[in-house]
């Protein structure tokens, strides 16, 4: 997992890592406003084989968070693949409400879209071509990235635009040993359309992901 500030200067960023930096540190100079970026990734893994990515690019600017998601991955069987599911999503948020959002998603040939856009009413939703009745501006994406969702009865699905119940059991603190690291965090369970276990370190950073697949077999997203 990889953090990155806009004021630090480190040469061994990749290429899009450092133009983001540079970028941050125009937006302070030319606006007076500190800018920093975080990236995030992880290894999507099925059984312990890996299958595919997760990554989540945050930018922050005073008080504007944007949020840039992908998921890709593809299970394959005797080289067949059987299954893939593409995600990608864009949020952008004022303090701590969500403002905007926009995704697409392919999960194995089902395609949808999603728009979310602040009104007077509330959050007004566009999902696959349908609107739906405007929702409380409190709800949050279920995008996991912000723990503060942990707290809320209900979230709202990223790939279709439902609105899901949500209860979530608290496990307490762990070391959460990952590969050859070893992480203090804190371990949650949320139970909604399906069952994941969620860790967040102690600076409310997403850590991992586990689910059980609808074969009974084990997901993890783990940390690059």
């Amino acid at each position: 997992m990889a953090w990155i500030c806009a004021l630090t200067n480190d040469e061994a960023k990749p290429d899009g890592a450092r133009m983001r930096v540079i970028a941050a540190i125009a937006a302070v100079l030319l606006f007076g406003e500190q800018a920093c970026a975080e990236t995030y990734r992880f290894a999507i893994t099925r059984n312990g084989d890996q299958i595919g990515t997760h990554t989540i690019d945050l930018n922050r600017t005073g008080a504007e968070t944007t949020v840039s998601i992908a998921t890709d991955l593809t299970v394959k069987v005797l080289y067949v693949t059987m299954y893939r599911f593409q995600h990608v999503a864009s949020e952008r948020w004022v303090g701590s409400r969500l403002v905007a959002l926009n995704s697409t998603t392919d999960d194995n040939g089902t395609r949808h879209k999603v728009s979310v856009v602040t009104r007077t009413a509330g959050l007004e939703v566009e999902a696959d071509g349908k609107a739906a009745a405007p929702l409380d501006r409190n709800i949050l994406p279920a995008s996991l990235w912000n723990a503060e969702v942990l707290r809320r009865p209900v979230m709202l699905d990223t790939q279709d635009g439902k609105v899901l119940p949500l209860a979530v059991v608290d496990q307490g603190s762990e070391d959460l040993k990952i590969d050859a690291r070893t992480f203090k965090a804190h371990h949650y369970t949320m139970k909604s359309k399906y069952s994941q276990d969620v860790w967040y370190d102690e600076q409310q950073h997403l850590v991992q992901v586990k689910l059980i697949g609808p074969d009974g077999s084990v997901i993890l997203y783990k940390p690059l």
